[in-house]
C-alpha cells in the first residue's frame, strides 16, 4: 500500500502543477487557482506521510483521497479552460468534484481523529452521514437544504472529537486540542470573514482546509502521534514544508496578479512573478535550513555542534559534571532517542549520564586521551529505515573525541588538586609534628642547658677566664632557645595548636568583644578538624573579623563554626554598610579564598543587610 500510496502522490503532484500551468496560461491566476492547488499538495503529503503508520493509515487514506479529489479538480479546470475536446464535460466534472475535497474535512476526519474509528460504535453513523452529505452537496440540488444537511453534519462530527477529547487521556487530549483549534479557526473565519479586506479573506480561507492539516502535523511532532517514527516524521515535515511553500507562492502570485493585471503591463506583471518567485526560492532555503537542523540535528554543521559542545562544556569542572552535560547535547545532536556516557571507574564500565533511552544495539564509541580508555560514548539508533549515515557517524566520533579531551582535562586537574590537597595537610601536619618535638623536646634541653651553665659560672670566681667563657656560653644557648620558640610560632599560629580551633577562635572573639563592636560566637558539632583545615578556618576568622573592624562600620559581628555532612562551614557576618556589587579583591579577600580552595574548599561573600563571609573545608582527607 505504500508503494501505490507514493506512487498516487507523484501523480496527483504532477497532476497539480500541469493544472495550474493550463489554468494560468488560460485565464491568468485566482485565488480559487490557490486553495485548490494548496489542498491537493498539502493533503496528499500528509495522506502519503501517514498511509506510512499502521495507527495513522486510516487518516491518511481521507487526506490522500481528499488531495486526490483536489488534483483532478484543478487539472480538470485548466483542461477545460484550454477548450481541448471534451472540455465541457471537463468542466463539468469540475464544477462539483470540490465536494470530496472540501465538505470530508468538516464532515468526516473529524469523527475519525485520531485513530481513523468512531469515538464509541454508536457514534459511527456520524461517518456514513458526512459521507453522504459530501456526496449530497456534489449533487448541489436542492443547495439550501444540502448546505444546512452539511452544518449539521459538521457540528455532530466535531461534537463527536469533544466528545473523544473529554473521554481521553491527558496525551490524547493535547492532540485532539490542535484539530479543536483548526475547527475554532473555521468558525471564525465563517463569522467575522466578511469584515476583512477582499484579499486578506481570500488568503484566510485559503488556509481554512489546511489548518486541520498542519494540526495533525504539530500533534505528530510534539506528541508522537501514530507512533510515527523518525523517517516517517521526517517525510511528512518535508512534504508539508513543500506544500506550504508551493502554497504561499500560488497564493503571491495570485494577489500580484489581481492587483497588478489592470495597473501594469504583462511584462511588469511577469517581472513580478520572478521577483516573487526568488523571494520563495530565498525563503524556501532558509526554512530548509532550518528544518535540515531539526530533522537532522548537527549532521550537515559539524563545526556548530563542536562550538556548542564547547560552550556547554565551558565551565563543568568533574568528570560527572561532563558527561552530565554531554548526553542531552549528543542526543540533540544527532536526533537520538537516547545516549548515555559510561565512565571507567577502576577499570570497570559505570553509566554516569543518561539522555533518554538508547535502546538495542546502540552505535558505542570508546572515550580515548592519550591513549588511555575513559569511557564509553553510548548512542542509541534512529528509526531502521533511518540509520546512522557515513557524516553522523564522523560527527560522533568528533564529540567523543573531543568528550575524551575534556574528561581527561577534569581528571588531570581533580589529580593535580588532589596532590595540592594531600601536600598541604602532609605539611600541615608535619608542622605541628615539628612543633611539638622542638616545643617539648628541644626547647626543654636548651632552656635546662643555660641554666646550667649559669650554675657552674656562679661557682667560680667573678671576673675569671673561666667565667667570662661560660657567659658567653650561655647566652648562646639561650639565643638558641629564643630562636627554637621563634620557630615554633612561625610554625602554626600558636592559638590553634595550643587551644584547638574553637577554643582559639573563642579567644579572639572575646578579645574582639571589648572592642566597639559586639562579636558573638556560635559552634555546632564541630570537631577537632585536621591541622590544614584547623589552620586555614582560624586565619580566615581572623582576616574576616578585622576586615570588620577596619571597614564594615558594624555594630555586631556573629561568627559561627558549624559541623555539616562531613564539611567545617565557617561563617562572618556583620551588620554594616555591605562589600557593594562588583567589588575588587584586596590582598586579605584573595589571602581567604586562596587559602579555602588550596585545601579543596569553597568560598563566597555574600552582601545583604550586611556582609556574610562564608568558608566551607573537607574533613575528609584526600
Amino acid at each position: 500500500m505504500e508503494r501505490a500510496a507514493q506512487t498516487l502522490a507523484a501523480v496527483v503532484l504532477a497532476g497539480t502543477v500541469a493544472g495550474c500551468a493550463f489554468v494560468i496560461r488560460a485565464t491568468g491566476m485566482e485565488w480559487a487557482l490557490a486553495q485548490n492547488a494548496s489542498q491537493a499538495v498539502v493533503h496528499t503529503v500528509a495522506g502519503v506521510a501517514l498511509i506510512r503508520s499502521r495507527e495513522g493509515r486510516r487518516i491518511g487514506l481521507v487526506l490522500l483521497s481528499m488531495g486526490t479529489a483536489a488534483a483532478l479538480g484543478v487539472l480538470l479546470w485548466g483542461y477545460a479552460a484550454g477548450h481541448w475536446p471534451g472540455w465541457s464535460a471537463a468542466e463539468w466534472v469540475s464544477g462539483w468534484i470540490w465536494a470530496f475535497f472540501f465538505v470530508p474535512f468538516f464532515t468526516v476526519l473529524p469523527a475519525l481523529f485520531p485513530d481513523g474509528r468512531p469515538v464509541t460504535p454508536r457514534w459511527r453513523p456520524v461517518v456514513w452521514a458526512g459521507l453522504l452529505v459530501t456526496v449530497l452537496a456534489a449533487v448541489g440540488r436542492p443547495w439550501d437544504l444540502i448546505a444546512v444537511a452539511v452544518i449539521v453534519a459538521a457540528l455532530v462530527s466535531i461534537a463527536s472529537l469533544v466528545v473523544r477529547w473529554i473521554r481521553s487521556g491527558p496525551v490524547a487530549r493535547r492532540q485532539i486540542t490542535y484539530l479543536l483549534y483548526a475547527a475554532g479557526y473555521v468558525l471564525l473565519i465563517e463569522i467575522a470573514g466578511g469584515l476583512l479586506p477582499h484579499h486578506a479573506r481570500q488568503a484566510a480561507i485559503l488556509l481554512i482546509p489546511i489548518a486541520p492539516t498542519v494540526a495533525i502535523a504539530l500533534a505528530v511532532l510534539r506528541h508522537r502521534l501514530y507512533g510515527i517514527d523518525l523517517v516517517i516524521r521526517r517525510t511528512f515535515v518535508y512534504l508539508a514544508v513543500t506544500g506550504l511553500m508551493f502554497s504561499g507562492y500560488l497564493a503571491a502570485v495570485a494577489l500580484l496578479g489581481t492587483a497588478l493585471s489592470r495597473a501594469v503591463s504583462p511584462q511588469v506583471a511577469l517581472v513580478a512573478a520572478a521577483v516573487v518567485a526568488a523571494l520563495t526560492e530565498s525563503g524556501r532555503r532558509v526554512l530548509q535550513h532550518r528544518m535540515s537542523g531539526l530533522l537532522y540535528g548537527y549532521r550537515d554543521r559539524p563545526l556548530d555542534a563542536l562550538a556548542e559542545l564547547r560552550r556547554q562544556l565551558g565551565d563543568a569542572a568533574t568528570a560527572e559534571d561532563i558527561a552530565r552535560r554531554a548526553a542531552p547535547l549528543v542526543a540533540d545532536a544527532l536526533r537520538s532517542p537516547g545516549v548515555a556516557v559510561a565512565l571507567l571507574t577502576d577499570g570497570l564500565p559505570e553509566e554516569t549520564s543518561r539522555s533518554g533511552e538508547p535502546g538495542p544495539d546502540p552505535v558505542e564509541v570508546p572515550l580515548v586521551a592519550q591513549g588511555e580508555r575513559l569511557g564509553t560514548l553510548v548512542v542509541g539508533r534512529r528509526a531502521r529505515r533511518e540509520p546512522y549515515g557515513e557524516k553522523d557517524l564522523r560527527l560522533i566520533a568528533e564529540l567523543g573525541h573531543h568528550i575524551a579531551a575534556a574528561l581527561a582535562a577534569a581528571r588531570l586537574t581533580a589529580e593535580l588538586d588532589r596532590a595540592r590537597q594531600q601536600a598541604i595537610h602532609s605539611a600541615a601536619r608535619e608542622r605541628l609534628r615539628l612543633r611539638q618535638d622542638l616545643h617539648d623536646g628541644l626547647g626543654p634541653l636548651l632552656s635546662g642547658a643555660g641554666l646550667g651553665l649559669d650554675g657552674v659560672r656562679r661557682g667560680l670566681g667573678p671576673g675569671s677566664r673561666e667565667e667570662r667563657d661560660l657567659r658567653l656560653i650561655g647566652d648562646q644557648v639561650r639565643m638558641a632557645a629564643r630562636e627554637v620558640r621563634r620557630i615554633i610560632d612561625a610554625m602554626q599560629p600558636g592559638p590553634v595548636a595550643d587551644l584547638g580551633l574553637v577554643s582559639a577562635v573563642r579567644e579572639h572573639v572575646e578579645r574582639c568583644a571589648a572592642l566597639d563592636v559586639e562579636c558573638t560566637l556560635t559552634v555546632s558539632g564541630v570537631v577537632e578538624p585536621p591541622p590544614a583545615v584547623a589552620e586555614a578556618a582560624y586565619l580566615v576568622v581572623l582576616e574576616a573579623v578585622a576586615n570588620v573592624l577596619r571597614h564594615a562600620g558594624a555594630r555586631t559581628c556573629a561568627v559561627s563554626l558549624r559541623h555539616e555532612e562531613g564539611s567545617l562551614r565557617v561563617e562572618v557576618h556583620d551588620d554594616g554598610r555591605g562589600i557593594g556589587p562588583g567589588y575588587v579583591a584586596g590582598v586579605g579577600i584573595s589571602s581567604m579564598r586562596r587559602r579555602v580552595t588550596s585545601i579543596g574548599g569553597r568560598f563566597a561573600i555574600t552582601a545583604d543587610h550586611g556582609t556574610t563571609v562564608t568558608a566551607v573545608f573537607p574533613l575528609e582527607l584526600p
